[in-house]
């Protein structure tokens, strides 16, 4: 069972996905969360921490918290099973601590890291196939990630991303490569994620003003 705050957090992120929860609706005060979900009012409050840290949701002193609205740079950054039309079930499928000295992606060198696979699966079907280079001291740090949405498990002050998305073909077949690289507040990275993910599986929608 997912821990009580991700339970919390999954619900609002399902509700804003499925449009019952537009931009700008105000949310349940934490404490009515806590209630709801018969968890701490401290739980609850990690989990709208969460939210506001990924850009769903913001809060403002004295009058609660609400959706946020769309930017000039699209819907929220998600991460790569949310964009599937189906619930997708996510395992690792491999964790490597790396040696120092190791190839690592750009954004990533200098750092001492190790690098997780996961799997995401609608019934027999490989969605979506995810490589994350993460700061990690062993591989019991590496292993913790799990199958928790990325966003959700970096809990980082300032979270922000540079995010790709291209067309591509592999063995014959037509994918999206997705690449995030996720900074912190002063413009260190914390992640670098790489998903190949079935094209016709994945919807990638954004809304666009000048």
């Amino acid at each position: 069972m997912a821990a009580a705050y991700l339970r919390i957090h999954q619900a609002i992120s399902e509700q804003i996905r499925a449009g019952k929860l537009q931009p700008g609706d105000k949310l349940p005060s934490e404490r009515d969360l806590a209630a709801r979900f018969g968890v701490s009012l401290m739980t609850a409050r990690h989990a709208v921490s969460m939210l506001q840290q990924e850009g769903c949701v913001i809060r403002r002193v004295g009058s609660g918290t609400f959706v946020a609205p769309a930017t000039s740079g699209g819907q929220r950054l998600r991460d790569p099973h949310e964009l599937c039309s189906s619930r997708l079930v996510g395992r690792l499928a491999a964790v490597q601590l790396l040696a120092e000295g190791a190839l690592l992606p750009q954004p990533m060198d200098g750092q001492a890291c190790g690098v997780v696979s996961r799997v995401w699966t609608s019934g027999a079907v490989r969605v979506i196939e995810e490589q994350i280079w993460i700061p990690a001291g062993n591989e019991k740090d590496l292993r913790k990630l799990g199958a928790t949405p990325l966003l959700a498990w970096l809990t980082v002050d300032g979270l922000f991303a540079r995010e790709t998305i291209e067309a591509v073909v592999v063995h014959g077949s037509s994918m999206l490569r997705i690449t995030h690289t996720l900074y912190d507040g002063s413009q260190r990275a914390v992640a670098h994620r790489v998903a190949l993910c079935l094209g016709d599986r994945i919807r990638v929608q954004r809304i666009i003003q000048r």
